[in-house]
């Protein structure tokens, strides 16, 4: 486990396929521990260093291609709570069926401070969250709505998760409100998902990603 922050903390690196990588955070708060994203089966080292940091009290998973075996080792070991959107929850019960569904309403005491933002387009369920910490400075993950690829951003529409090339725009333009300090994503391409962004340079970076997408699906 990396700090990157008083309160966040980074697992281990974990390789999906050729280029492409991924990390779970973990959020501490005095309410609770909030696991963002998830990890491969094979790191208990990171379990451990988890349980050290107080545990696990609920896991939110950002869309459906967060799941396998990991998630019921989680709950089991931390007897934590399993946290998604309802619109991915028939590609996600089968592995590990949701505690409470998580979205804009949601009015869970662990999630309390934290934005809730449904932004369909990669998948149907996708969210990202947003939290300005008391350190003094504000996360948004954006789970893979928008992406980081070495030293640009990246964003995937994919027919066989139920990708809608409409709805990432919508929910792209909807994002350009949402700057933070920090964007850090699921999965990600060169040698972070954890960037720093200024206000212009996030909105740079989405208008990029609207435009790449409106020319290629001739929306």
């Amino acid at each position: 486990m990396k700090q990157l922050a008083p309160d966040l903390w980074q697992t281990s690196k974990r390789t999906l396929f050729d280029g492409v990588s991924s990390h779970a955070y973990l959020l501490t708060r005095p309410q609770g521990n909030l696991l963002i994203y998830s990890i491969g089966e094979d790191q208990q080292d990171d379990l451990d260093a988890i349980e050290q940091l107080g545990g696990v009290d609920m896991q939110v998973l950002s869309h459906r291609d967060e799941i396998g075996p990991a998630l019921e080792q989680i709950r089991d070991r931390f007897d934590s709570r399993l946290g998604y959107h309802e619109a991915d929850d028939h590609a996600i019960r089968d592995t590990a069926a949701a505690d409470l569904f998580v979205g804009a309403d949601c009015a869970d005491p662990l999630l309390e401070g934290i934005d809730v933002l449904h932004t369909p387009g990669h998948t149907p369920g996708s969210i990202c969250l947003r939290y300005e910490s008391p350190h003094g400075q504000s996360y948004l993950f954006t789970g893979d709505t928008i992406v980081p690829n070495s030293e640009t951003w990246a964003t995937g529409v994919y027919p066989e998760i139920e990708g809608d090339a409409s709805d990432l725009i919508e929910s792209l333009t909807r994002l350009r409100d949402q700057s933070a300090d920090i964007v850090i994503s699921s999965a990600y391409g060169g040698d972070s998902g954890y960037v720093e962004v200024t206000p212009d340079a996030w909105r740079d970076a989405l208008d990029g990603r609207i435009e790449s997408l409106t020319r290629r699906f001739s929306i």
